[in-house]
């Protein structure tokens, strides 16, 4: 959990209040990525009541309106089986 990597992560600040954490990481000069310390620290921070790491590396994908708004650690979308998906 000291690596810094790129991570995917949700937690709960209140009912029905989400916060969720998308870390971009080994490109150089851009981003290193997040400990699993650090990450619980910026959750912390936030004031949030609970807190998962979900998938990191390379799959650490966040679309919005359809298009991808971080960057991926291997350089594009990878085909993941699972995705948290919120509706408007």
């Amino acid at each position: 959990g000291a690596a810094l990597e790129p991570r995917t992560a949700i937690g709960q600040l209140g009912p029905l209040h989400y916060l969720i954490l998308i870390v971009d990481g080994r490109l150089d000069g851009y981003s290193q990525g997040v400990s699993l310390g650090r990450l619980q620290e910026l959750f912390l921070d936030y004031g949030a009541q609970t807190a998962f790491n979900l998938d990191g590396g390379g799959s650490t994908t966040l679309y919005l309106n359809g298009n991808v708004v971080n960057r991926p650690a291997n350089g594009g979308q990878r085909h993941v089986p699972d995705i948290l998906y919120i509706p408007k």
